[in-house]
Order: C-alpha cells, then sequence, then structure tokens
C-alpha cells in the first residue's frame, strides 16, 4: 500500500496537558516559539477527546492530574490506532527507575523532571523531532518496499519465525494460484502448502503427498535453492533465505535475477560494515568530546563556589550566612549580599530555571547587578537628585527592572525567581519583593515560624509584570532565611517533597543552632530525607540573624557579589 508523503513545510503541532494553568502558559509560550501550532488539554480526559479528532507530532504531558492521570492518558493515547507517530513526553517530580520503566512500558518516549529547564525541554524536542523524522522516512520506506514488492515480475515471500506469513506479493498468489482469502498475514506456510496439494497444484506430490510435504518443509527450514514445476507446466527456481530474526525470505526468480539479487546484497552489506565502522569512530570522537566537557564544568564548579568565598558576614550586631549546593557540576543558584547605606543592607537569592552552565552563567550574571556600592553599578542604587546621595529602588521596582532587562536585553529563552529583602539594621525593618521564589520565612526570637510573601511572578516571562513590595518587622532574637524551591520541593524514596511543613520542623528543631552551624545542618536534614549524596535540584539559601541593633558611623563599604572589597 502506498504511503502518503508528509506536507512540506507542514506547521509541527504540539498538545500541552497539564491541569495547572500557569504551566501550559509557560510550555505553550515555548513551543509557539520554536515553531509549533500548540493546543491546552486540562486533563487527560480532555487530551485523550483532543487526540481522537487530530493528530499531533508532539504531546507534552504532565504525570500527576486529577481523574485522568498522564500514566493513564498515555496509555489510552497508546492504544488509539494512530497511523502517524506522536512523540510522546512525561512531565514528572518522580525520577526513581520504577517510575521510569512504568512510563516506558505504556508507551511514554522520554521523561523530564520538574522544574523543566527550557533549554533541557528543546534539546528534548529536537531529539524527537529526530524520531518522528526517521518514522516518517520508515513510513515512506515500508510504502516504497511495499510498491516495489509488487512490482516485481517474480513471487516474493517473507514468513518469520513461526512460519507465518509476513508478507506476500500479488505474483506470489497468482503463481500458486491461492485464494486470497487464505493468503492472509499469519497463515502457516505448511497450511499453505496442503491448501495447494488438495488443490492438485504439484504434480510431483501425487500419491505421495505426505512424503512430499516433509521434504518441502525440510527444505524450507533449512533454507536453500530448489526448483519446483507447477500443475500448469511451469518451474519456479525457489531461492529461501533465513533472516536474523529467525524468518525466512523467499523468491520466485531465474537465475539471472538472482545472481542479481545477491550482488546488491553483498553492497548493501559492505554498506552496513562500512557504517558501523563510521559509527564507532563518532562514539570514539563523542566519548573525547564528553570528556573534555566533564573537565570543564569541574572547573566551572569550583569558579562558580569561588563566587560566594565569604560565607558569613559580621555586621555588629547582625549576622548573614549563606549556602549554594549545585546539582550536578553546576546550577543556576545564586545568593548574596551588598550595603545600601550605613543602616541598610539588600539580600538577595536568585535561582535560574534549569541547571547547567546556561543557568550558571545567567546566574551569575544577575547576580552581578548587585554588586558594587554605586549606582552605575548596582541595580538597586540611584542617586537621589535633590541630595545627591545614592537612595534604594523600592524591591519590587527592582524585580520591575530586572524582568525588563531580562525580555528586552538579555538573550535568553530562560526565566528565574527572585526574593529580594531590603533591611534596615539598626530598626529591622524589611521591605522584600517575591518574585516567584518560595515564600520567605521569619522565626521569632520565640521559636515561631511565619511564612510571608504572596507568590508573584516570575522573572522573564511576561512584559510589563507588576510585582509587589511587603513589609516585615524583625525584632532581637528574630532571622530571616530566604531559600530556593530545592529546599522545599527535595523529594525522598517516596517521592514525597520535604515541603514548608518540612522546613518548619526543621528550623523548631534547629532553633539553637546559628550561622554557618544552621545553614550545614539544614542542608545534612535534606540529604537524610532525600537519601542521596546529591540533590537533584540546586539548593540555596540566606540566612539572616538581627541580634540587635546596629549602627554604623563608617561610610559603607564596598562589595562585590557578597564580598567585601579592602579599600
Amino acid at each position: 500500500m502506498k504511503q502518503p508523503a508528509p506536507r512540506p513545510n507542514a506547521q509541527k503541532t504540539a498538545l500541552i496537558v497539564d491541569d495547572s494553568r500557569a504551566q501550559r502558559m509557560i510550555f505553550a509560550k515555548l513551543l509557539q516559539h520554536w515553531g509549533y501550532q500548540t493546543q491546552e488539554a486540562r486533563s487527560g480526559i480532555d487530551a485523550l477527546e483532543a487526540c481522537t479528532k487530530r493528530h499531533f507530532d508532539l504531546i507534552l504531558s504532565d504525570w500527576m492530574m486529577p481523574e485522568m492521570d498522564g500514566l493513564e492518558f498515555c496509555r489510552g493515547f497508546r492504544a488509539l490506532s494512530e497511523e502517524k507517530y506522536s512523540y510522546f513526553i512525561l512531565l514528572t517530580s518522580k525520577n526513581d527507575k520504577n517510575a521510569v520503566a512504568e512510563g516506558l512500558d505504556v508507551g511514554a518516549d522520554d521523561f523530564l523532571s520538574k522544574p523543566v529547564s527550557p533549554l533541557e525541554l528543546r534539546a528534548r524536542i529536537t531529539a524527537g523531532e529526530r524520531l518522528l523524522a526517521m518514522e516518517r522516512e520508515v513510513r515512506t520506506a515500508r510504502g516504497q518496499l511495499l510498491a516495489a514488492v509488487e512490482a516485481l515480475d517474480d513471487g516474493f515471500v517473507y514468513f518469520d519465525a513461526d512460519d507465518r506469513l509476513v508478507l506476500a506479493n500479488r505474483k506470489y498468489g497468482e503463481l500458486y494460484q491461492i485464494d486470497p482469502a487464505i493468503l492472509v498475514k499469519g497463515a502457516r506456510f505448511e497450511d499453505l502448502l496442503r491448501h495447494n496439494l488438495v488443490q492438485g497444484r504439484y504434480p510431483d506430490a501425487i500419491g505421495r503427498e505426505e512424503d512430499w510435504l516433509r521434504h518441502r518443509l525440510e527444505r524450507f527450514r533449512n533454507t536453500g535453492r530448489s526448483s519446483q514445476r507447477l500443475s500448469d507446466g511451469r518451474v519456479l527456481q525457489i531461492v529461501e533465505r533465513r533472516t536474523d530474526d529467525g524468518g525466512r525470505v523467499g523468491l520466485r526468480v531465474d537465475v539471472t535475477e538472482l545472481s542479481l539479487a545477491r550482488e546488491n546484497a553483498r553492497n548493501s552489506e559492505a554498506r552496513a560494515l562500512q557504517q558501523n565502522r563510521d559509527l564507532r569512530a563518532a562514539l570514539d570522537e563523542l566519548q573525547n568530546l564528553y570528556d573534555a566537557i566533564d573537565r570543564d564544568l569541574m572547573e566551572a564548579r569550583k569558579l562558580q563556589h569561588s563566587l560566594i568565598r565569604k560565607r558569613q558576614h559580621d555586621f555588629d550586631g547582625s549576622t548573614l550566612s549563606l549556602l549554594l549546593q549545585s546539582s550536578g557540576h553546576v546550577g543556576g543558584d545564586m545568593v548574596g549580599t551588598f550595603i545600601i547605606s550605613t543602616a541598610r543592607i539588600g539580600i538577595y537569592a536568585i535561582d535560574v530555571s534549569g541547571h547547567g552552565v546556561a543557568a550558571a552563567m545567567l546566574g551569575a550574571r544577575i547576580a552581578g547587578l548587585f554588586s558594587g556600592g554605586e549606582h552605575q553599578q548596582n541595580i538597586v542604587l540611584i542617586r537621589d537628585p535633590k541630595t545627591g546621595k545614592p537612595k534604594a529602588y523600592d524591591p519590587h521596582d527592582v524585580a520591575a527592572r530586572i524582568n525588563e532587562l531580562m525580555l528586552d536585553e538579555f538573550e535568553t529563552e530562560t526565566y528565574l525567581t527572585i526574593a529580594y529583602a531590603d533591611i534596615d539594621l539598626q530598626t529591622g525593618k524589611i521591605r522584600l519583593v517575591q518574585a516567584g521564589h518560595p515564600h520567605p520565612v521569619i522565626q521569632r526570637a520565640d521559636g515561631r515560624v511565619e511564612f510571608i510573601g504572596d507568590g508573584g511572578l516570575p522573572i522573564g516571562l511576561i512584559p510589563n509584570a507588576r510585582f509587589a513590595t511587603i513589609d516585615a518587622q524583625l525584632m532581637p532574637g528574630d532571622r530571616l532565611l530566604l531559600y530556593s524551591d530545592g529546599v522545599t520541593e527535595c523529594i525522598n524514596h517516596n517521592s514525597e517533597e520535604f515541603g514548608e511543613e518540612g522546613l518548619r520542623a526543621t528550623l523548631v528543631k534547629l532553633a539553637k543552632v546559628k550561622g554557618t552551624d544552621f545553614v550545614d545542618a539544614l542542608k545534612w536534614e535534606l540529604m537524610h530525607w532525600s537519601g542521596k549524596d546529591e540533590f537533584d535540584d540546586d539548593v540555596s539559601g540566606a540566612l539572616l540573624e538581627f541580634n540587635h541593633a546596629t549602627y554604623l558611623t563608617e561610610p559603607p563599604s564596598r562589595y562585590y557579589r557578597g564580598v567585601r572589597i579592602e579599600e
């Protein structure tokens, strides 16, 4: 049967399945930017109905959804009789081997762990597009094969390892005058022989049918060449060969065409051997490249951690302790501080979506916006036109300025979250912005834990996004913790998240532990929870302990990425 060729320049289609509207919006924006026409579904049931109405090249589905989860949807989708193949990616927080095996078993092609890096998503989609292109080539090749087999002047037949019919051309049926109702896929070779014996189509078998049948089956199983005389007087040269999977392919051809076929087979084998040698050489080259990249990433990890050379800052009345633990070689988290005035400091925590070098470079670039003590260097500071002295933007304006830079000047498809706090060390007053970052937490001197903030939008997704400044108050003995979602979304072996309640319990447990001892203890608590030496996501945090009012008499020192520069 001839297969239709794919339409040239046909627009790629994608189905996004997630019960979170925000997640669907994020993925739709990315996929549309990559040339996909998108359709959204908020549940597996809606997605399955959509798949019965149209074909999608790509399906991006969350695992955990109400009514019908991503696993059930994938199983139902693969049960549909689709002529064209769709590449199915499951998004999940589950990363254990059993979950992956279960997803692959029902038909998923790939997995991505949340939070999803746009760069990794694009790489996986590109791989899927290559698979779809190959699938289209296979369909076209199969159609061409069927057309070629039907165009042969001689009979062609192919049986599998169980001697059941896989493919036979029309000429094969005509040669043996086999009823088309008998010559169907799955028919046994012995049954076809018996059918023709009953019809008397093998003159040499008349009167010794069972003996003839036994010898014919033996030749068939041993493969080779033989001659056969049909009842109409024609003599066929039978050539049968075994395939690699135990099947058998047969031709009813003359000697000349057989010689040509054998020559083509030898040429094909030579090409396959050469391709195998070329593939091995390419794999060796890729391994060498991987080793070089791995060495470079180790150096990049050292460089990234060197940006926070000073883990603890003493402000003569308050103490700031920093934590940065990347997943893999390098990550997209950064934390730091800088001086605003003699009484105020700024603290920031950044989490770039994704992992790897690109995320680390963007994280360092954003952290650089908070460096230095002059308004020309620091995105927070501005010179007051009335007094000529530096003053600070409101936190919500800082988030808006970074959002504008991300969309207008930074050439990236990545987004990030930020928690930035402007703290008065004399009064304990906090003014902060939460832009998609986890809720900051205040632990009071008596041990009480308070989560503050209202979430807010991530940075770099929506033009002219609005952000809000949140006011809070620290009293002597209180402390403020800014942290990344690598803390609350840390997964244990049961796929359970550490969550805000886990953080609350840890703060209560470690209420008497101070400074860097606290952030180190928090890291060990997360490792104990996950049961791993390495985290699946970057873990970072900044802990400010407000012990008593600070009165600075000297001008503010200059800082670069949280490190004081000695004058």
